[in-house]
């Protein structure tokens, strides 16, 4: 197997991974804040999905992201990294299709690449100078730890959390 496609299906592996956990709640479900310093399963899945679409769409890709697009549909910040502090009630269905706009693109910029371009150093505005495939291995762990933050807050309201 070449290096892009394992990267590739990392990446997607995790983007699926983050739908399935990210489903079968209703609205309340899906914004419930649970006790302690927990997030709300939408604040999770909207953070994990923009930080994919900053970083793949933005930084590696160079294109605009769709955030805002999708942020203004919720009531959420144009600012992803506000998100944190919004009270705004954010819409499953609206973060499902934000999911499936970004998915492709992602994907498409995955498959672009050779496996000698994963070796390219790029400002990553974070988190210093790294490798494409450092950016794209940090998309796939940061996204699949929110899905399994999601499962737990599914879990602590009485819900399927994993879907295994």
């Amino acid at each position: 197997m070449k290096a892009k496609d394992y990267a590739r299906s990392q990446v997607e592996g995790a983007l699926d991974f983050l739908a399935t956990c990210a489903k079968d709640m209703d609205e309340a479900q899906y914004n419930h804040k649970p006790d302690g310093t927990c997030n709300s399963a939408a604040k999770l899945h909207a953070h994990a999905l923009s930080g994919a679409d900053f970083f793949v769409t933005g930084i590696l890709a160079g294109q605009p992201s769709k955030w805002p697009e999708f942020a203004s549909q919720t009531g959420l910040p144009e600012n992803a990294m506000e998100i944190w502090g919004s009270d705004a009630t954010i819409s499953l269905e609206v973060m499902q299709a934000y999911a499936e706009a970004i998915k492709g693109p992602i994907l498409e910029y995955v498959d672009s690449l050779s496996d000698e371009d994963l070796d390219r150093e790029i400002d990553t505005r974070f988190a210093g100078t790294q490798t494409i495939a450092w950016v794209l291995q940090l998309v796939g762990s940061h996204t699949l730890g929110h899905a399994g933050e999601i499962s737990a807050v599914k879990g602590t309201q009485g819900l399927k959390g994993l879907p295994f």
